[in-house]
């Protein structure tokens, strides 16, 4: 006899797979991202193990066909992803350029299914905040060890000098955003106020120990962000407190000798000073680095007129460099520079008005969903739009003295950290039944 068709079972057993098909990539999405903060610092390219694990998991989600639900904004924020590397694609044909270029703008693709992802298998956001706070306060360890036990000058942890100092940073003010979250944990506050604390003082170090100036660019932008969210007539004594507090504290931090702060602002004022009058760049092991910065702003000023539209070949533009070398019109010195050390000069130079907007369109398309949140009743959500509008904030500022979507540290660590940020915010709106406010 055939066996009977039994349409429960067959539901029971779907069921059951489908349980475990949401608990695989639960524990995915988990490790994913604790891998990808924690380990940030601490190994070299730390941030690729997470990240590798939550692409692949967003390709399971994908094959396996769940239905996606996404907002307009969710939807604005992928195809402002697809428009950059689209257009940087195009470019690299039209212009026969090295396609070693997509290897940074490809990320954004990439980061498209783990967005996905994310958004309908959000990460718990204690695991967020645990990962934040252990990947900060492991950089103390690395800087400790490469500028006492190595003798390093600087702290570069497996990142470099720059990127520690930026990204540190960022760290830093999730961990400030974080003690709002704090308030929401009832007994576990005080734990998680002290535990946000020591990530705080980490922050500072990793900065301090960096010895990166760049990295100061974003405090005062991130401070308006601040202010923008809990600024109210019946709170503007603390308000005007906490801005002497940190005005204070930066204060101290420039004034100690040992921080090397007030040095590399006195050496930068110095070579602009030297740049102004002599055009002074230098050469070899004496190489100005401002002076550098200054000599290549203006060669790229210079020609930026000449092709607006779609930039310049690279080929073109380094026969254009040698060209003004011999005619002794830009420091030889020029020949030498990897990129326009500015991120939105390097894309108007080489892609053109188009690759500019579509630059801006990544960073300034999440910034204001994120801004929109800022005064939102839940202080969960609160505390994640500060997140990432402090992370695209000083990813614009970092932007203005190098090309820090140029490299793949840098690239990833924006567009996925968007990803979760923007994922764990969207999912506590839908929890708390609380839209921009």
């Amino acid at each position: 006899m055939c066996a009977q068709f039994n349409p429960d079972e067959t539901s029971r057993q779907s069921m059951i797979e489908g349980r475990s098909s949401n608990s695989r990539l639960n524990a995915i999405v988990s490790a994913g991202v604790f891998l990808y903060f924690s380990l940030m610092f601490a190994l070299p390219s730390g941030y690729s193990y997470g990240a590798i694990l939550l692409l692949l998991g967003s390709f399971y989600f994908l094959a396996k066909g769940h239905g996606l639900t996404l907002s307009g904004e969710d939807k604005t924020i992928i195809y402002a992803f697809i428009g950059l590397f689209a257009w940087s694609a195009f470019i690299v044909l039209l212009h026969q350029n090295n396609p070693k270029t997509l290897d940074q703008t490809s990320r954004f693709l990439l980061a498209i299914p783990v967005l996905i992802l994310l958004l309908h298998r959000p990460p718990r956001l204690r695991l967020v905040w645990a990962a934040v706070v252990v990947g900060i306060v492991l950089s103390t360890g690395i800087a400790v060890w490469q500028l006492h036990w190595l003798n390093q000058p600087r702290a570069a942890g497996f990142l470099n000098i720059i990127h520690f100092g930026n990204i540190g940073l960022v760290f830093g003010v999730f961990c400030m955003a974080g003690m709002l979250w704090a308030r929401t944990q009832g007994q576990h506050a005080r734990a998680w106020r002290i535990a946000f604390l020591i990530g705080m003082c980490s922050s500072v170090y990793a900065i301090v120990a960096s010895g990166s100036r760049g990295s100061w660019l974003a405090v005062p932008p991130v401070l308006l962000l601040f202010v923008a969210a809990f600024l109210h007539k019946k709170n503007i004594k603390y308000a005007a407190g906490g801005a002497v507090f940190v005005v204070t504290a930066t204060a101290a931090l420039f004034s100690i000798p040992e921080t090397g702060i007030e040095q590399r602002y006195d050496l930068a004022v110095t070579e602009v000073e030297k740049y102004q009058q002599h055009k002074y760049v230098g050469q070899g092991e004496a190489v100005s680095s401002v002076g550098a910065r200054l000599e290549v702003w203006r060669t790229a000023l210079m020609n930026i007129p000449q092709k607006p539209w779609l930039g310049w070949a690279e080929d073109d533009y380094h026969a254009e460099l040698q060209r003004l070398v011999q005619a002794k019109e830009i420091d030889p010195y020029m020949l030498n520079m990897a990129n326009a050390h500015n991120n939105y000069l390097e894309v108007l130079l080489l892609q053109g008005v188009v690759g500019l907007i579509a630059l801006l369109a990544v960073f300034v398309l999440p910034l204001w969903f994120f801004c929109k949140r800022l005064r939102s009743s839940d202080i969960t959500v609160k505390a994640l739009a500060l997140c990432g509008s402090s992370l695209v904030a000083s990813y614009m500022m970092f932007a203005i003295s190098q090309v820090i979507l140029g490299r793949n540290n840098g690239v990833i660590f924006y567009v996925l950290t968007l990803a979760i940020v923007w994922a764990c915010m969207r999912q506590e709106e839908k929890r708390g039944l609380h839209g921009p406010t």
